[in-house]
């Protein structure tokens, strides 16, 4: 699990999600903020959920499933994040 102090603002909190999401992209994406998990990146459910594992392991939280099925792009993870009290 890695230290999530170092993630102190939002822009570091986006920052994180980009450079985890990276991890599970076979493409170099540009443009990452508004581009649709799924759709737009082609990242299957199964890729997408494991994301949000790393995701949550990084920031030490936890995503209620009512929260994960209204994420829908990386924005949408960021302000999740934010909101689990993750600055």
């Amino acid at each position: 699990m890695s230290d999530n102090t170092s993630s102190t603002s939002p822009i570091s909190v986006h920052s994180a999600l980009e450079t985890i999401l990276r991890g599970f992209l076979t493409d170099d994406a540009q443009t990452l903020n508004q581009t649709t998990l799924i759709n737009s990146l082609g990242l299957e459910s199964v890729v997408v959920l494991e994301f949000v594992t790393d995701v949550e392991d990084h920031f030490d939280i936890n995503i209620d499933l009512d929260s994960l099925a209204n994420i829908q792009t990386l924005n949408d993870l960021a302000e999740a994040v934010i909101a689990q009290g993750v600055e």
